[in-house]
């Protein structure tokens, strides 16, 4: 008795699953390269007090902890990337870094170009003042004024904000963290358009230079984890182990330490000013 189906049914369906199944392999790449080198690739940008080089040259901070601790639990080593975010995103497409972990605020615009896991933290945007150039602002419209500079560091999402908010001031464009602050300290700019927690600390290390009008941040985001694109593996990984850890505690205790607490700010290098 013949088969209902045809052979040359048979070889369409076969090649139908074979195509079908290559996705799934490759989906498990992600996770499964990283246990066969056990080294976990992270990339970081330095943005107190998720990433800074500490006085000894080193990278520390909330995401180096994190990253740490992911490793671990991946049986593998954490091995660091520092760069700035737009370099991050080239690096994570050329597949030079397994995953993004610099507080990454989650927007349409980048999930076109990466994968996004849960969210791990919650931050925003708010401002911080030279008070010798601008001791009375309070609001972005008071610093929304000709004559008047706004500083933002490079690929942030305070500096895809800064257009919106500011379409009379100037705009100055830093490419990292140390620059930006060390123009606000030496009165380049009347404020930086930076995350909550950066400029927190900022005015909390320089009260006689740095001030910070807003409690509460201008636009809030949320912060994930990225990875490339197609690499589901990884990402179903992440995710579990973010919700594994935030209901363990780890994070959040991680969270307190870094951005409720300013001991680890006598690790920091001082801004050139």
């Amino acid at each position: 008795m013949h088969s209902a189906l045809s052979f040359p049914l048979l070889r369409s369906l076969g090649l139908a699953l074979a195509v079908a199944a290559a996705p799934l392999a490759a989906l498990a790449d992600g996770v499964t390269d990283i246990v066969a080198r056990k080294t976990l690739r992270v990339g970081v940008a330095d943005f107190a007090p998720w990433t800074f080089v500490n006085l000894q040259g080193k990278p520390e901070g909330f995401e180096i902890d994190l990253g740490r601790q992911l490793a671990h639990d991946l049986g593998a080593t954490a091995e660091f990337k520092l760069a700035p975010i737009a370099d991050l995103f080239a690096a994570l497409e050329r597949g030079e870094i397994d995953l993004i972990a610099a507080g990454l605020a989650i927007t349409p615009a980048r999930a076109l170009r990466v994968e996004f896991s849960t969210p791990y933290f919650e931050s925003g945007t708010t401002l911080v003042t030279n008070l010798r150039l601008a001791p009375k602002a309070r609001h972005p419209e008071d610093l929304n004024q000709t004559g008047t500079t706004v500083g933002t560091v490079a690929g942030t999402f305070s500096a895809g904000l800064a257009a919106e908010l500011f379409d009379v001031a100037k705009l100055a464009t830093f490419p990292d963290r140390e620059a930006a602050e060390a123009a606000l300290l030496e009165g380049r700019v009347h404020a930086l358009l930076t995350s909550l927690p950066d400029a927190r600390i900022l005015a909390k290390r320089h009260p006689d230079k740095a001030g910070l009008p807003l409690p509460v941040p201008l636009v809030r985001s949320v912060a994930g984890l990225a990875v490339k694109r197609g690499n589901q593996g990884l990402l179903n990984y992440l995710n579990a182990w973010i919700a594994s850890r935030l209901a363990d505690n780890f994070i959040p205790n991680l969270n307190a330490y870094w951005f409720d607490g300013y001991e680890w700010t006598r690790r920091m290098k001082q801004p050139a000013n």
